[in-house]
Protein backbone atom coordinates (compact mmCIF):
# COMPACT_ATOMS: atom_id res chain seq x y z
CA UNK A 1 0.00 0.00 0.00
CA UNK A 2 2.81 2.34 0.92
CA UNK A 3 4.58 1.51 -2.31
CA UNK A 4 1.44 2.41 -4.33
CA UNK A 5 1.15 5.74 -2.47
CA UNK A 6 4.79 6.59 -3.11
CA UNK A 7 4.42 5.65 -6.75
CA UNK A 8 1.36 7.90 -7.10
CA UNK A 9 3.24 10.79 -5.45
CA UNK A 10 6.14 10.27 -7.81
CA UNK A 11 3.73 10.40 -10.73
CA UNK A 12 2.18 13.64 -9.41
CA UNK A 13 5.57 15.21 -8.89
CA UNK A 14 6.61 14.10 -12.35
CA UNK A 15 3.47 15.62 -13.88
CA UNK A 16 3.90 18.81 -11.87
CA UNK A 17 7.53 19.14 -12.91
CA UNK A 18 6.53 18.68 -16.56
CA UNK A 19 3.52 21.01 -16.64
CA UNK A 20 4.60 23.70 -14.18
CA UNK A 21 6.98 25.43 -16.62
CA UNK A 22 4.37 25.26 -19.38
CA UNK A 23 1.72 26.82 -17.16
CA UNK A 24 4.21 29.46 -15.96
CA UNK A 25 5.02 30.36 -19.56
CA UNK A 26 1.32 30.66 -20.39
CA UNK A 27 0.81 32.91 -17.34
CA UNK A 28 3.77 35.05 -18.38
CA UNK A 29 2.38 35.26 -21.92
CA UNK A 30 -1.01 36.32 -20.54
CA UNK A 31 0.68 38.97 -18.38
CA UNK A 32 2.70 40.27 -21.34
CA UNK A 33 -0.34 40.41 -23.62
CA UNK A 34 -2.41 42.03 -20.86
CA UNK A 35 0.26 44.72 -20.44
CA UNK A 36 0.37 45.34 -24.20
CA UNK A 37 -3.40 45.39 -24.64
CA UNK A 38 -4.00 47.56 -21.57
CA UNK A 39 -1.45 50.07 -22.88
CA UNK A 40 -3.14 50.13 -26.29
CA UNK A 41 -6.66 50.39 -24.84
CA UNK A 42 -5.54 53.04 -22.34
CA UNK A 43 -3.82 55.01 -25.08
CA UNK A 44 -6.88 54.87 -27.32
CA UNK A 45 -9.21 55.86 -24.46
CA UNK A 46 -6.83 58.66 -23.44
CA UNK A 47 -6.63 59.89 -27.02
CA UNK A 48 -10.42 59.84 -27.34
CA UNK A 49 -10.71 61.72 -24.05
CA UNK A 50 -7.93 64.08 -25.29
CA UNK A 51 -5.75 63.58 -22.23
CA UNK A 52 -2.17 64.86 -22.22
CA UNK A 53 -2.42 67.00 -25.37
CA UNK A 54 -0.43 69.75 -23.68
CA UNK A 55 2.84 68.13 -22.62
CA UNK A 56 5.16 71.15 -22.44
CA UNK A 57 5.12 74.93 -22.10
CA UNK A 58 5.93 75.12 -25.82
CA UNK A 59 2.63 73.36 -26.52
CA UNK A 60 0.87 75.92 -24.31
CA UNK A 61 2.29 78.64 -26.56
CA UNK A 62 1.36 76.91 -29.80
CA UNK A 63 -2.17 75.90 -28.77
CA UNK A 64 -3.10 79.05 -26.83
CA UNK A 65 -5.27 80.42 -29.62
CA UNK A 66 -7.64 77.46 -29.22
CA UNK A 67 -7.99 77.75 -25.42
CA UNK A 68 -10.81 80.36 -25.23
CA UNK A 69 -13.11 78.42 -27.58
CA UNK A 70 -12.35 75.14 -25.77
CA UNK A 71 -13.06 76.80 -22.42
CA UNK A 72 -16.41 78.17 -23.63
CA UNK A 73 -17.44 74.87 -25.24
CA UNK A 74 -16.53 72.64 -22.29
CA UNK A 75 -16.71 74.68 -19.11
CA UNK A 76 -19.27 77.43 -19.70
CA UNK A 77 -22.99 76.86 -19.30
CA UNK A 78 -25.26 77.42 -22.33
CA UNK A 79 -26.95 80.29 -20.49
CA UNK A 80 -23.66 82.17 -20.13
CA UNK A 81 -22.73 81.53 -23.76
CA UNK A 82 -25.81 83.50 -24.80
CA UNK A 83 -24.72 86.59 -22.84
CA UNK A 84 -23.86 89.54 -25.19
CA UNK A 85 -20.31 90.39 -24.15
CA UNK A 86 -19.87 92.75 -27.08
CA UNK A 87 -23.16 94.01 -28.36
CA UNK A 88 -21.52 96.19 -31.01
CA UNK A 89 -19.80 93.29 -32.73
CA UNK A 90 -21.07 91.87 -35.98
CA UNK A 91 -21.69 88.16 -36.18
CA UNK A 92 -18.42 87.20 -37.76
CA UNK A 93 -15.69 84.77 -36.78
CA UNK A 94 -13.33 87.41 -35.43
CA UNK A 95 -16.01 88.85 -33.14
CA UNK A 96 -16.85 85.36 -31.90
CA UNK A 97 -13.16 84.81 -31.08
CA UNK A 98 -13.15 88.13 -29.19
CA UNK A 99 -16.25 87.13 -27.23
CA UNK A 100 -14.68 83.78 -26.31
CA UNK A 101 -11.51 85.59 -25.20
CA UNK A 102 -13.60 87.99 -23.08
CA UNK A 103 -15.21 85.03 -21.28
CA UNK A 104 -11.92 83.16 -20.87
CA UNK A 105 -9.71 86.05 -19.72
CA UNK A 106 -11.00 86.46 -16.10
CA UNK A 107 -10.47 82.77 -15.34
CA UNK A 108 -7.02 82.66 -16.90
CA UNK A 109 -6.01 85.87 -15.11
CA UNK A 110 -7.12 84.43 -11.77
CA UNK A 111 -4.75 81.49 -12.31
CA UNK A 112 -1.92 83.87 -13.19
CA UNK A 113 -2.73 86.02 -10.15
CA UNK A 114 -2.62 82.97 -7.86
CA UNK A 115 0.77 81.98 -9.29
CA UNK A 116 2.06 85.46 -8.46
CA UNK A 117 0.61 85.36 -4.95
CA UNK A 118 2.44 82.07 -4.33
CA UNK A 119 5.60 83.69 -5.76
CA UNK A 120 5.97 81.20 -8.60
CA UNK A 121 6.21 84.04 -11.15
CA UNK A 122 7.54 87.61 -11.10
CA UNK A 123 5.62 90.83 -11.71
CA UNK A 124 7.08 91.03 -15.21
CA UNK A 125 5.98 87.47 -15.98
CA UNK A 126 2.51 88.25 -14.64
CA UNK A 127 2.25 91.23 -17.03
CA UNK A 128 3.33 89.05 -19.94
CA UNK A 129 1.02 86.13 -19.07
CA UNK A 130 -2.16 88.10 -18.31
CA UNK A 131 -4.86 88.46 -20.97
CA UNK A 132 -6.56 91.84 -21.55
CA UNK A 133 -10.28 91.95 -20.84
CA UNK A 134 -11.11 92.01 -24.59
CA UNK A 135 -14.29 93.96 -23.81
CA UNK A 136 -13.05 97.27 -25.23
CA UNK A 137 -13.52 98.86 -28.62
CA UNK A 138 -10.32 97.52 -30.20
CA UNK A 139 -11.40 95.55 -33.24
CA UNK A 140 -9.38 92.37 -32.75
CA UNK A 141 -8.53 89.78 -30.10
CA UNK A 142 -5.79 90.87 -27.69
CA UNK A 143 -3.59 87.90 -26.76
CA UNK A 144 -1.21 87.78 -23.79
CA UNK A 145 2.11 89.42 -24.41
CA UNK A 146 4.18 86.29 -23.79
CA UNK A 147 2.91 85.12 -27.20
CA UNK A 148 3.63 88.43 -28.93
CA UNK A 149 6.85 89.70 -27.34
CA UNK A 150 9.60 90.74 -29.76
CA UNK A 151 7.24 90.12 -32.72
CA UNK A 152 7.06 93.83 -33.61
CA UNK A 153 10.83 94.13 -33.77
CA UNK A 154 11.00 91.04 -35.97
CA UNK A 155 8.29 92.49 -38.23
CA UNK A 156 10.30 95.72 -38.54
CA UNK A 157 13.33 93.68 -39.60
CA UNK A 158 11.19 91.97 -42.27
CA UNK A 159 9.99 95.39 -43.50
CA UNK A 160 13.55 96.69 -43.69
CA UNK A 161 14.64 93.66 -45.72
CA UNK A 162 11.58 93.62 -47.97
CA UNK A 163 12.34 94.67 -51.54
CA UNK A 164 9.01 93.61 -53.02
CA UNK A 165 5.38 94.62 -52.61
CA UNK A 166 3.15 95.18 -49.61
CA UNK A 167 1.43 91.85 -50.30
CA UNK A 168 4.78 90.03 -50.18
CA UNK A 169 5.67 91.65 -46.84
CA UNK A 170 2.30 90.78 -45.32
CA UNK A 171 2.60 87.21 -46.58
CA UNK A 172 5.94 86.86 -44.79
CA UNK A 173 4.53 88.36 -41.59
CA UNK A 174 1.49 86.06 -41.63
CA UNK A 175 3.67 82.96 -41.64
CA UNK A 176 3.91 83.64 -37.91
CA UNK A 177 0.29 84.07 -36.85
CA UNK A 178 1.18 85.79 -33.59
CA UNK A 179 3.42 88.25 -35.44
CA UNK A 180 0.41 89.23 -37.56
CA UNK A 181 -1.67 89.71 -34.41
CA UNK A 182 1.08 91.88 -32.89
CA UNK A 183 1.37 94.10 -35.98
CA UNK A 184 -2.39 94.62 -36.21
CA UNK A 185 -2.80 95.38 -32.51
CA UNK A 186 0.09 97.85 -32.50
CA UNK A 187 -1.32 99.66 -35.51
CA UNK A 188 -4.82 99.99 -34.08
CA UNK A 189 -3.48 100.88 -30.63
CA UNK A 190 -1.28 103.69 -31.96
CA UNK A 191 -4.24 105.15 -33.84
CA UNK A 192 -6.52 104.98 -30.80
CA UNK A 193 -3.90 106.32 -28.37
CA UNK A 194 -2.96 109.29 -30.59
CA UNK A 195 -6.63 110.16 -31.09
CA UNK A 196 -7.13 110.17 -27.32
CA UNK A 197 -4.12 112.43 -26.69
CA UNK A 198 -4.73 115.29 -29.12
CA UNK A 199 -7.60 117.50 -30.23
CA UNK A 200 -8.25 120.28 -32.73
CA UNK A 201 -5.76 120.44 -35.57
CA UNK A 202 -3.71 117.61 -34.06
CA UNK A 203 -6.72 115.30 -34.23
CA UNK A 204 -7.24 116.28 -37.89
CA UNK A 205 -3.61 115.35 -38.65
CA UNK A 206 -3.95 111.93 -36.95
CA UNK A 207 -7.20 111.26 -38.82
CA UNK A 208 -5.65 112.27 -42.16
CA UNK A 209 -2.52 110.14 -41.66
CA UNK A 210 -4.42 106.98 -40.80
CA UNK A 211 -6.98 107.56 -43.56
CA UNK A 212 -4.19 107.77 -46.13
CA UNK A 213 -2.48 104.64 -44.75
CA UNK A 214 -5.76 102.67 -44.62
CA UNK A 215 -6.60 103.62 -48.20
CA UNK A 216 -3.14 102.65 -49.42
CA UNK A 217 -3.39 99.29 -47.63
CA UNK A 218 -6.70 98.59 -49.37
CA UNK A 219 -5.15 99.54 -52.72
CA UNK A 220 -2.00 97.47 -52.06
CA UNK A 221 0.12 100.60 -52.47
CA UNK A 222 1.48 101.18 -48.97
CA UNK A 223 5.08 101.54 -50.12
CA UNK A 224 4.10 104.37 -52.46
CA UNK A 225 3.22 106.69 -49.55
CA UNK A 226 5.77 105.70 -46.89
CA UNK A 227 9.37 104.59 -46.62
CA UNK A 228 9.70 101.42 -44.50
CA UNK A 229 13.38 102.22 -43.83
CA UNK A 230 12.21 105.04 -41.53
CA UNK A 231 10.03 102.80 -39.33
CA UNK A 232 12.72 102.38 -36.61
CA UNK A 233 12.74 106.17 -36.14
CA UNK A 234 8.96 106.16 -35.64
CA UNK A 235 9.18 103.30 -33.14
CA UNK A 236 11.88 105.12 -31.21
CA UNK A 237 9.62 108.20 -30.81
CA UNK A 238 6.61 106.03 -29.89
CA UNK A 239 8.66 104.24 -27.23
CA UNK A 240 9.68 107.57 -25.69
CA UNK A 241 6.03 108.68 -25.63
CA UNK A 242 4.64 105.50 -24.06
CA UNK A 243 7.49 105.50 -21.53
CA UNK A 244 6.10 108.79 -20.22
CA UNK A 245 2.41 107.91 -20.48
CA UNK A 246 2.66 104.71 -18.39
CA UNK A 247 3.66 106.84 -15.40
CA UNK A 248 1.59 109.28 -13.35
CA UNK A 249 1.04 112.73 -14.81
CA UNK A 250 3.22 115.61 -13.66
CA UNK A 251 3.75 119.03 -15.28
CA UNK A 252 7.21 118.04 -16.51
CA UNK A 253 5.96 114.75 -17.94
CA UNK A 254 3.03 116.50 -19.64
CA UNK A 255 5.49 118.87 -21.35
CA UNK A 256 7.72 115.93 -22.30
CA UNK A 257 4.77 113.97 -23.71
CA UNK A 258 3.65 116.95 -25.81
CA UNK A 259 7.23 117.25 -27.10
CA UNK A 260 7.25 113.52 -27.95
CA UNK A 261 4.00 113.87 -29.91
CA UNK A 262 5.52 116.78 -31.87
CA UNK A 263 8.57 114.64 -32.61
CA UNK A 264 6.30 111.84 -33.87
CA UNK A 265 4.58 114.40 -36.10
CA UNK A 266 7.93 115.59 -37.49
CA UNK A 267 9.29 112.08 -38.11
CA UNK A 268 6.08 110.80 -39.71
CA UNK A 269 5.50 113.87 -41.87
CA UNK A 270 9.04 114.60 -42.98
CA UNK A 271 10.76 111.20 -42.86
CA UNK A 272 8.27 108.33 -43.06
CA UNK A 273 5.93 109.75 -45.71
CA UNK A 274 6.97 110.12 -49.33
CA UNK A 275 7.47 113.58 -50.84
CA UNK A 276 4.05 113.87 -52.50
CA UNK A 277 2.00 113.33 -49.35
CA UNK A 278 4.53 115.29 -47.30
CA UNK A 279 4.00 118.37 -49.47
CA UNK A 280 0.23 118.04 -49.15
CA UNK A 281 0.45 118.05 -45.36
CA UNK A 282 3.00 120.88 -45.22
CA UNK A 283 0.74 123.08 -47.35
CA UNK A 284 -2.47 122.14 -45.52
CA UNK A 285 -3.70 125.58 -44.39
CA UNK A 286 -5.34 124.52 -41.13
CA UNK A 287 -2.27 122.59 -40.05
CA UNK A 288 0.19 125.25 -41.24
CA UNK A 289 -1.63 128.02 -39.33
CA UNK A 290 -1.69 125.98 -36.10
CA UNK A 291 1.99 125.12 -36.52
CA UNK A 292 3.00 128.74 -37.15
CA UNK A 293 1.00 129.93 -34.14
CA UNK A 294 2.55 127.27 -31.90
CA UNK A 295 -0.79 125.60 -31.15
CA UNK A 296 -0.10 122.29 -32.89
CA UNK A 297 0.42 119.61 -30.22
CA UNK A 298 1.08 122.31 -27.59
CA UNK A 299 -0.73 120.20 -24.99
CA UNK A 300 -2.08 116.69 -24.71
CA UNK A 301 -4.87 114.95 -22.81
CA UNK A 302 -3.21 112.57 -20.34
CA UNK A 303 -4.74 109.08 -20.50
CA UNK A 304 -7.39 108.58 -17.81
CA UNK A 305 -9.68 106.03 -19.43
CA UNK A 306 -8.79 102.50 -18.16
CA UNK A 307 -8.93 101.04 -21.69
CA UNK A 308 -6.51 103.65 -23.04
CA UNK A 309 -4.17 103.20 -20.08
CA UNK A 310 -4.13 99.45 -20.66
CA UNK A 311 -3.37 99.95 -24.36
CA UNK A 312 -0.54 102.37 -23.55
CA UNK A 313 1.01 99.84 -21.17
CA UNK A 314 0.70 97.00 -23.70
CA UNK A 315 2.11 99.13 -26.51
CA UNK A 316 5.11 100.06 -24.36
CA UNK A 317 5.77 96.38 -23.64
CA UNK A 318 5.35 95.57 -27.34
CA UNK A 319 8.08 98.08 -28.18
CA UNK A 320 10.49 97.35 -25.32
CA UNK A 321 10.42 93.58 -24.65
CA UNK A 322 13.15 92.40 -26.98
CA UNK A 323 13.86 88.91 -25.65
CA UNK A 324 11.74 85.92 -26.56
CA UNK A 325 9.17 84.73 -24.03
CA UNK A 326 9.39 81.09 -25.14
CA UNK A 327 10.37 79.95 -21.63
CA UNK A 328 7.82 82.01 -19.70
CA UNK A 329 6.98 81.13 -16.99
CA UNK A 330 10.41 79.93 -15.94
CA UNK A 331 9.30 78.18 -12.75
CA UNK A 332 8.67 74.46 -13.32
CA UNK A 333 5.73 74.29 -10.90
CA UNK A 334 4.06 77.23 -12.66
CA UNK A 335 4.58 75.45 -15.98
CA UNK A 336 3.10 72.22 -14.57
CA UNK A 337 -0.01 74.01 -13.30
CA UNK A 338 -0.62 75.80 -16.59
CA UNK A 339 -0.18 72.53 -18.49
CA UNK A 340 -2.62 70.78 -16.14
CA UNK A 341 -5.25 73.51 -16.56
CA UNK A 342 -4.93 73.76 -20.33
CA UNK A 343 -5.09 69.96 -20.66
CA UNK A 344 -8.39 69.99 -18.80
CA UNK A 345 -9.88 72.25 -21.48
CA UNK A 346 -9.75 69.42 -24.02
CA UNK A 347 -11.02 66.55 -21.90
CA UNK A 348 -14.40 64.97 -22.64
CA UNK A 349 -16.61 65.97 -19.77
CA UNK A 350 -20.33 66.57 -19.10
CA UNK A 351 -21.70 69.91 -20.23
CA UNK A 352 -21.50 72.63 -17.56
CA UNK A 353 -24.79 73.53 -15.88
CA UNK A 354 -25.93 76.92 -14.57
CA UNK A 355 -25.27 77.52 -10.86
CA UNK A 356 -29.02 77.49 -10.13
CA UNK A 357 -29.15 73.81 -11.19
Amino acid sequence: MLLIFLADNNNLLTLASIWAPVIAIYLMDILIWYTILSAIVGGVKGARARLGEIRSIEMVHKRFESFPAAFVNNLVSPMMKRMPFNTQSAQVSQDMDKTHAAIFSPFWNEIIKSLREEDYISNREMDLLSIPSNTGSLRLVQWPLFLLSSKILLAIDLALDCKDSQADLWSRIRRDEYMAYAVQECYYSVEKILHSLVDGEGSLWVERIFREINNSILEDSLFTILDPQKLPMVLQRLTALTGLLIRNETPDRAIGAAKSVREIYEVVTHDLLTSNLREQLDTWNILARARNEGRLFSRIEWPKDPEIKEQVKRLHLFLTVKDSAANIPKNLEAQRRLQFFTNSLFMDMPSAKPVCE
